[in-house]
């Protein structure tokens, strides 16, 4: 294998995104776990050892390549939220969350990874990192979603979207089943349907959020 060292710092920014972005190709042929730290190497053009130079693992390469998926996915819905400033209407709300997630395919496809792996073997430095990108993404996104509900404020929404989170984990993986499931759901002794991501999410997510309107508007009853 021939390389150079990268030694200034323009050089190991272009080599660090060699790795990202070779770590994302092989994401787009193959599964998470069937991808090695071994290929993404090889994939960059660089040794395994060298890898270790900029990332410590393999999930904190993948960490990485979530949150710039995360940012371009906050940023269009905080943009598309914010055109529905005053309008209090929730079947719009809904329809961006939802359309917004299906067009992002590879954060839908590491979501799933992101507790169970991705946070759980990533140095602090780059979890630090992470959680203050993310937290400040956050807020920008909760100020818009104020400002086209009004009637919902900062910790409701904050729980919507917790909660749409958890539910989008769940819904994504179960929505797109392999080969081998499809099968068993085509089986005359299967009474039942494999989800479908969209409307199931709809529902879920406009659920939510009818559910925070109606605990919010809910009197307690006087003991």
């Amino acid at each position: 294998m021939s390389w150079e060292r990268a030694r200034k710092p323009e050089q190991k920014a272009i080599r660090r995104e060699a790795i990202l972005n070779a770590a994302l190709r092989l994401f787009s042929e193959k599964d998470y776990a069937d991808i090695s730290l071994n290929a993404i190497a090889k994939e960059a053009g660089i040794s395994k050892p060298n890898i270790y130079r900029y990332f410590s693992t393999r999930e904190e390469i993948f960490l990485v390549i979530y949150a710039k998926e995360q940012s371009k996915l906050v940023a269009v819905m905080t943009e598309r939220i914010q055109t529905l400033q005053g309008q209090d209407n929730v079947n719009a709300i809904v329809q961006v969350w939802v359309q917004t997630f299906i067009e992002h395919s590879v954060l839908l496809n590491l979501m799933p990874q992101l507790a169970i792996s991705l946070e759980r073997n990533s140095s602090v430095e780059q979890l630090v990192k992470f959680k203050h990108q993310s937290g400040i993404e956050l807020q920008g996104l909760l100020e818009s979603l104020i400002g086209a509900y009004p009637a919902l404020g900062m910790e409701q929404w904050y729980q919507i979207i917790a909660c749409g989170f958890s539910m989008i984990v769940g819904l994504w993986p179960i929505s797109n089943p392999g080969d081998r499931l499809l099968e068993a759901y085509n089986h005359p002794s299967v009474f039942q349907d494999p989800c479908t991501f969209e409307p199931f999410l709809t529902f879920g997510f406009k659920a939510l959020i009818q559910g925070a309107i109606a605990a919010k508007n809910t009197t307690p009853i006087a003991r």
